[in-house]
């Protein structure tokens, strides 16, 4: 059984990043206008502190590229963050930057207020789309980043953006196998939305981009995910948090914004094995015959998926009608497996590791 784990979330919205990439516009992401100053943290993670019980506390600062900050106000938000980790009072400190933003000296500043994990905003690793979004830097950066925090034991997430100006299946395929290639800790995958006030917003009103739907980028995540499984590296979010900006004030222009993307991702996961085991099982299904698919409680939605979309198409695929088959919640099932049972005979399947 994992750890469970708390996270403090510190946002430092735009900090440091002079740079707008054409999807670009942090404060309205993050839900954070103004970032917390280093004077305001200690109190702010204290609050925290005292209504989190959790076995292991992570201190993160997101939504900006933290170690372009400048170097007196970045220090002063490690020491308070080290501070609490000497304490005890903490146990892990992570925060976000770009890949240009990594070299030795930052390297070593990280070492010294011992951040344990740093996460890349890679967004793709092709030459052509991260010009065309305007990056600022080439794919080869991105892997001299990994590589220097790699060597120096600080550990390494990073964040992909799928359906970038540019971007095809085939590319965002390749950023996917060079990031295996690199071993991170963990994956974000966002697809890209059209953001309120952005250059991105621009090019689509003008007509020259247009962002995935979202039946197709929860097909990418999906195949993406399956890869990452099978490769250990944890793929710990799929899609924007949602936050009341995003919701509710229209910052959402187009694209695949969906407030479960995520569980769409997975049930495309678990249907995939599902599919396999009936198409290449030997039950003999007929108009008497009853089905049933446990699943362990805290998955059962994945498995039905949204609006049943995945009973729907089992019930397509065997040719049966819906009072043939139920999808139950059962304690004895472990996570991420499945039991399918008809009549005396009972399968188990895992979906993933």
């Amino acid at each position: 059984m994992k750890n469970s784990v708390g996270i403090i979330p510190v946002f430092v919205s735009h900090m440091g990043c002079p740079n707008d990439c054409v999807f670009c516009n942090q404060r309205k992401i993050s839900g954070v206008v103004n970032a917390i100053s280093p004077d305001e943290l200690e109190a702010y993670v204290i609050s925290y502190l005292e209504t989190m019980k959790r076995e292991q506390v992570e201190l993160a600062f997101f939504g900006g590229s933290f170690t372009g900050i400048e170097i007196e106000l970045q220090e002063k938000y490690l020491k308070v963050a080290y501070d609490f980790k000497t304490r005890g009072l903490i146990d892990k400190i992570r925060l976000s930057t770009r890949p240009d933003y990594v070299d030795d000296i930052v390297v070593r500043r990280l070492r010294k207020y011992e951040v344990d994990l740093v996460e890349l905003g890679c967004q793709s690793f092709d030459d052509e789309v991260l010009l065309t979004s305007k990056r600022g830097h080439t794919s080869g950066i991105i892997e001299s980043a990994v590589r220097r925090l790699k060597d120096s034991g600080i550990e390494v997430g990073i964040q992909l953006m799928l359906g970038l100006p540019g971007d095809s299946f085939h590319k965002f395929q390749n950023s996917i196998w060079q990031t295996v290639k690199l071993a991170p800790s963990c994956v974000r995958l966002y697809p890209a939305l059209v953001i309120k006030d952005t250059e991105l917003e621009i090019l689509y009103h003008t007509g020259v981009y247009q962002p995935l739907v979202l039946e197709v980028a929860t097909a990418w995540c999906a195949w993406a995910f399956e890869i990452l499984n099978e490769h250990k590296i944890q793929v710990i979010r799929m899609g924007l948090q949602r936050t009341d900006l995003i919701d509710f004030d229209g910052a959402v222009i187009a694209g695949p914004f969906h407030p479960a993307f995520g569980e769409l991702v997975l049930s495309k996961v678990f249907l995939k094995p599902i599919e396999k085991w009936f198409k290449e099982s030997n039950m003999k299904i007929d108009e008497l015959s009853r089905i049933s698919i446990l699943t362990n409680p805290s998955q059962q939605s994945i498995v039905i998926g949204q609006n049943r979309s995945n009973i729907k198409f089992l019930l397509a695929m065997l040719s049966i009608n819906p009072n043939q088959l139920i999808c139950k919640a059962d304690h004895n099932v472990a996570f991420n497996t499945v039991w399918i049972k008809s009549n005396d005979d009972v399968a188990q399947i895992t979906i993933m590791n």
